[in-house]
């Protein structure tokens, strides 16, 4: 590529990084003529054709519906890299991403005087997530630490806010966040958004174990476990204790049933045994109870049992 081809690439990515998708494919139509076997060239056109279309109508829509459509599509063209294997260029990726991201910002601002408590902790959650994916981690912290406030028990909030730690090196408050967040409810975290490596290799890792779908997401907080990434614990309260052991009479009964899901059943069962031995090592309990405990994860999983007392 000429110098005069570099400069007009890097005139191109301005474009991007505002959401411009017209003028960077302009400038880029232009520029393949004289650079028709330049393979990042090629990628950049293909990002704003995939892009281009949907960013000029989304005036249509209302400020809810384009806020909610980005993140959306943004899903749909991660997935696309992946599963038709395309070469990408972080350089691209980068120009685009600032771009998308920066216009769902905006659109999510246009909407921060919102009333209804459910959805401002929700605008507030996805403003954290476009300032995360900016790069901007502290100011990305500030608005999930005033999301959460808003819905307390929001276990996507929660690993978005671990995700924010993680990237800001801060892996001790990043494990307990995101031990937490699987535990109140792994199936609600959009694993999509999170970006750390601390967390993306776990997934990885899950994933190559064959797991997918909602029982990848239970499996997670299992393996993450076994793995010592989940190694910051924090100590049950009273009620909690009440409503975990609960919650797995409910689930040991649901698991006997053999027209329920225990790929599902089993993973979240065997996560709400590891929360439960912990209380009992923490509170100094006695070994019957952490051994019946242990007998039970042996019976439901022996692999993962072996795993464990290693």
């Amino acid at each position: 590529m000429t110098i005069q081809s570099e400069e007009d690439l890097k005139n191109a990515y301005k474009h991007l990084e505002k959401g411009n998708l017209i003028q960077a494919r302009k400038i880029l139509d232009n520029l393949v003529m004289d650079n028709l076997e330049n393979a990042e060239v090629t990628f950049a056109i293909y990002c704003c054709s995939y892009w281009g279309d949907f960013v000029c109508h989304l005036p249509e829509l209302d400020l809810f519906e384009q806020g909610d459509g980005i993140l959306f599509k943004w899903k749909s063209f991660q997935k696309e890299l992946q599963t038709e294997k395309k070469k990408t260029f972080e350089r691209t990726l980068y120009h685009v991403q600032t771009g998308i991201f920066t216009l769902a910002y905006n659109v999510f601002s246009a909407l921060e005087n919102e009333k209804n408590v459910v959805q401002k902790g929700e605008i507030l959650l996805n403003k954290g997530i476009c300032c995360k994916k900016l790069g901007k981690y502290e100011t990305a912290l500030s608005y999930l630490t005033e999301a959460i406030k808003f819905s307390p028990s929001s276990a996507n909030t929660l690993a978005e806010m671990a995700d924010c730690y993680a990237l800001c090196g801060m892996e001790r408050q990043a494990k307990v966040l995101f031990r937490e967040a699987f535990f109140v409810d792994a199936q609600k975290i959009d694993l999509a958004f999170l970006d750390s490596e601390l967390i993306c290799c776990l997934i990885r890792t899950v994933q190559e174990k064959g797991y997918v779908g909602n029982a990848l997401q239970e499996w997670i907080p299992v393996y993450g476990v076994l793995l010592g990434i989940f190694n910051i614990r924090r100590e049950l309260r009273g009620q909690e204790v009440g409503k975990l052991k609960q919650e797995i009479y409910a689930k040991e009964n649901e698991n006997k049933n053999p027209i329920n899901d225990s790929k599902i059943l089993t993973p979240k069962l065997i996560n709400m045994y590891f929360w439960l031995i912990d209380h009992y090592v923490q509170t100094k309990d006695s070994g019957r109870k952490i051994n019946e405990i242990l007998l039970k994860i042996k019976i439901i999983d022996r692999d993962i049992y072996d795993l464990y007392i290693k």
